[in-house]
């Protein structure tokens, strides 16, 4: 029996995760396409040959969030296995692929497949690594190449003037992103076109010179999105206010930023002491809690990911704050309560649709249909 597409909805949205085919997600807002990704190529390989193995949804028991697990192998040359983890609650999301090739090969050349952003759009923004302010255009009929290079936007934001905002980024591992920089003998490509009727996101990771030999390992990206309706109505979250701006974190917690953007001194919430700061106070909540001067951003600690012999590997801790919003709110929405984050005033990501969302209670999904 064929994999069925799987479905997620919520008060304003729907999700649509299929097991084959063009696009492997689409997120849907008010009936319309606004986000679709498409399948992974690997050396001369596209994911569009590749014979589905598993397939299957998972649902939290108390309605906040839900996911679908995929697994597939694409049966040409060494075989390459992709697997899928996409998990979804109200407004934002994660989108986790990871990619090994079998029988002793390399993944080789690498690409996550086209994102595309279904129209019609008023203005797209785009903050790229190592820039300090998003960069924006408005948005018309005539085609255009807003961004062609190795270098790859931390996150893209589609407006469509009327209040809906969709974004894509990067997950806490923007250095994998980022490989072509460090990888002899390849090199990435990454490119932003489009017009007002849709603007489209293509992501070579690596592409490797004729007579480089491809590494043997498997591969891990997340990206993280995020959306308004344009019917949102957010109101002053209630409960106790905790301060994260006054943390007495240790050192070792804290943001090491990028030239010219955060500030420096400020938690890392993918820092082993960040994460029990957090851990901690979710823990002891006595009612709903409200986490103020949350500042997601750059950090190139690379002792937060476990790996303090790099010394410097470029994150994002935005993926932390979303685990910790949908953890936090599982453990308090069997009393009622919620955790919600307010963010500080020198955030740079403040405005954004992702971190506006965290400061609200999440909504419960909709039942699945049977």
């Amino acid at each position: 029996m064929p994999f069925q597409e799987a479905v997620i909805a919520g008060a304003d949205f729907t999700a649509r995760v299929a097991p084959s085919g063009k696009y492997a997600f689409t997120l849907e807002l008010e009936g319309r396409p606004r986000l679709r990704t498409g399948r992974v190529g690997c050396a001369t390989f596209s994911e569009l040959s590749a014979l589905p193995k598993s397939f299957r949804r998972h649902a939290s028991s108390d309605g906040l969030s839900a996911s679908v697990e995929s697994r597939s192998v694409i049966p040409f040359g060494c075989e390459y296995e992709v697997r899928r983890e996409i998990e979804l609650w109200d407004g934002c999301g994660t989108l986790t692929v990871d990619v090994a090739a079998v029988n002793h090969g390399a993944v080789g050349d690498l690409s996550l497949g086209e994102v595309s952003f279904p129209g019609p759009w008023t203005q797209l923004e785009f903050l790229l690594w190592g820039e300090t302010e998003f960069r924006s255009v408005a948005l018309t009929g005539e085609e255009q190449e807003f961004h062609h290079s190795p270098e790859i936007p931390v996150m893209i934001r589609l407006s469509d003037g009327a209040g809906c905002v969709v974004e894509f980024a990067v997950g806490s591992d923007l250095w994998r992103h980022r490989a072509g920089f460090r990888t002899p003998g390849a090199a990435g490509e990454f490119t932003l076109a489009g017009n007002a009727e849709e603007v489209r996101f293509t992501r070579q990771i690596l592409r490797y010179e004729p007579e480089t030999e491809p590494e043997k390992r498997p591969w891990r990206f997340s990206n993280l999105i995020a959306w308004r309706s344009g019917r949102d109505a957010d109101a002053e979250p209630a409960g106790e206010r905790v301060d994260l701006a006054a943390a007495k974190l240790p050192d070792s917690g804290c943001r090491v930023p990028v030239k010219g953007g955060g500030v420096a001194g400020l938690p890392c919430l993918a820092s082993p002491a960040g994460r029990k700061f957090i851990r901690n106070l979710v823990r002891r909540a006595s009612g709903s809690l409200v986490l103020t001067g949350a500042a997601p951003e750059l950090c190139l600690d690379a002792a937060h990911l476990g790996r303090a012999g790099r010394g410097e590997l470029e994150h994002f801790d935005l993926e932390d704050y979303f685990a910790f919003y949908l953890w936090g709110n599982h453990q308090l929405a069997g009393r009622g309560d919620s955790f919600t984050m307010l963010p500080a005033p020198e955030c740079r990501f403040a405005g954004s649709a992702a971190v506006k969302n965290l400061g609200r209670a999440p909504r419960t999904l909709l039942p699945a249909e049977e």
